[in-house]
């Protein structure tokens, strides 16, 4: 089990390139129709429409750019890269000096949210930036004594899932004794939950009572109501 990643310190979010396009043509879009609103009112030009036509044509070249670049894309995000984290066998180290024992831990949590270079943004209309920077993926670890929060980068692809496995790996060697065990779960992907190791962690722990029949069986992931009670009437009785 060895995973490395580089925190970092998000400090402000910018306008992508992409926003700025989209908000510049929106922005020539509703300036000509109060324009074009007031002029029908005051009567300041008879053709203003023709005099305003090449900041239209303006208008709609920026916003096919947004449309197009999107896809090319890198959110902004104002940042500072201050140190790193590093999963090792037995603790975790930041910074290369604070050490934690897993044992330590009184809370965990790891939210990811992308990598470097994947799609984001997906299910918005309107253009956006479609590329990540893969720093918005944060970390919280809680001793007795200490509390720390920060963001981290992946790399890519494959950096997320050594996180994954690293953390699948973790859980079940049953080394985060003071962590709640449904939220260590929780921390393990869907792809590792169908897994006989994953299984067979959730069988140990209902016969060692750490957690009851029901819970675990629905952590478990029975597929079926006959597989359920076939699974009751052995591990549960």
């Amino acid at each position: 089990m060895n995973f490395t990643a580089s925190k970092y310190q998000l400090i402000k979010d910018k306008w992508s390139i992409t926003r700025q396009l989209f908000i510049a043509s929106v922005s020539i879009f509703v300036f000509f129709i109060f324009l074009k609103i007031f002029n029908s009112k005051l009567h300041f030009s008879s053709n203003i429409q023709d005099a305003f036509f090449p900041f239209i044509l303006l208008g709609f070249i920026l916003f096919l750019l947004s449309l197009v670049y999107q896809f090319f894309d890198f959110e902004r995000i104002e940042n500072k890269k201050d140190g790193t984290v590093t999963f090792n066998e037995n603790e975790i180290v930041v910074d290369y000096n604070k050490i934690i024992k897993y044992q330590e831990l009184i809370d965990l949590e790891i939210r990811i949210e992308a990598y470097y270079g994947e799609r984001i943004n997906i299910i918005l209309s309107n253009p956006n930036e479609k590329k990540s920077l893969g720093i918005r993926n944060h970390m919280t670890l809680v001793t007795k004594d200490n509390i720390l929060k920060f963001n981290f980068k992946l790399e890519n692809e494959l950096h997320r899932k050594r996180l994954e496995k690293s953390i699948f790996n973790l859980i079940l060697s049953e080394k985060v004794v003071n962590v709640d065990l449904k939220k260590q779960i929780n921390l393990i992907t869907k792809e590792y939950k169908e897994t006989s190791g994953f299984k067979n962690f959730m069988i140990k722990q209902i016969l060692e009572k750490k957690i009851n029949c029901t819970e675990g069986l629905l952590l478990y992931g029975y597929k079926t109501d006959v597989e359920a009670a076939d699974l009751r009437k052995k591990y549960c009785s």
